[in-house]
């Protein structure tokens, strides 16, 4: 009887510790599973300016470089201080600003605009204006779409918010030749007076048929001419 008591003993002993065993060493591990799981997902990079690709308009953006080339398809390198004045608005409402949104330790943002022939460019008065005309240092407002990794802005409208005469390219047929320039008859009617800046010392680049034996140039189909500017001592 006594033998039988001792091993029933003995069996309940061995069944409490394997309850005890089963009861609270999973607990543990679940609680190092999700201490796991909660710094993974920590790790996780977050957008880099916190915009869901869509279209907005960027306002008072700052070029860093000037475009390598004068005419579209071009890119330019811009940023987004961390201001507390700066909005951006979505599909261009602005009557509906939406703050900025800057990555952690990150000071500012930093774009590339993408330009192609079908940006529309205007300057501070909203007049046509020249890919030549945005420079270093200027600050601009963009209308365009964002890209999915927040880095790229495609532009329908890049406006000029500086104070300067601004290019246009204008077409038409040559009327008449002058001293210091020429007249253009535009597709309108309207006849205006080119002051051409072909002087010594200015830069000159002709494209047409180039015959080497004669050094001569024909069938011109364009001449870019860059004007001399002269600094005059005070």
């Amino acid at each position: 009887m006594f033998t039988k008591t001792y091993k029933m003993i003995g069996f309940l002993a061995l069944s409490g510790l394997f309850c005890a065993l089963f009861l609270f060493v999973p607990s543990n591990i679940y609680a190092v599973e999700n201490t796991n799981i909660t710094q993974a997902s920590d790790n996780v990079a977050p957008i880099a300016n916190g915009l869901p690709t869509g279209f907005y308009q960027f306002n008072k953006l700052e070029i860093l470089k000037d475009p390598i080339v004068d005419e579209p398809p071009a890119t330019i390198e811009v940023i987004q201080k961390n201001e507390k004045s700066c909005v951006v608005y979505e599909n261009g409402k602005t009557d509906e600003p939406l703050p900025c949104v800057f990555n952690g330790d990150q000071n500012n943002n930093y774009y590339i605009v993408q330009i192609e022939e079908s940006t529309t460019l205007l300057g501070v008065n909203q007049e046509p204006a020249l890919l030549s005309d945005f420079q270093a240092g200027d600050k601009i407002n963009v209308l365009g779409r964002l890209s999915a990794d927040s880095k790229n802005i495609r532009a329908a409208v890049m406006r000029n918010l500086e104070t300067k005469d601004f290019h246009q390219s204008l077409s038409g047929t040559i009327k008449k030749v002058e001293n210091g320039g020429f007249t253009i008859t535009l597709t309108n009617g309207n006849e205006i007076l080119v002051k051409t800046p072909i002087v010594k010392g200015a830069q000159v680049t002709v494209k047409g048929v180039f015959d080497k034996v004669n050094s001569m140039v024909s069938n011109v189909l364009s001449i870019l001419i860059k004007p001399t500017i002269v600094l005059q001592e005070k």
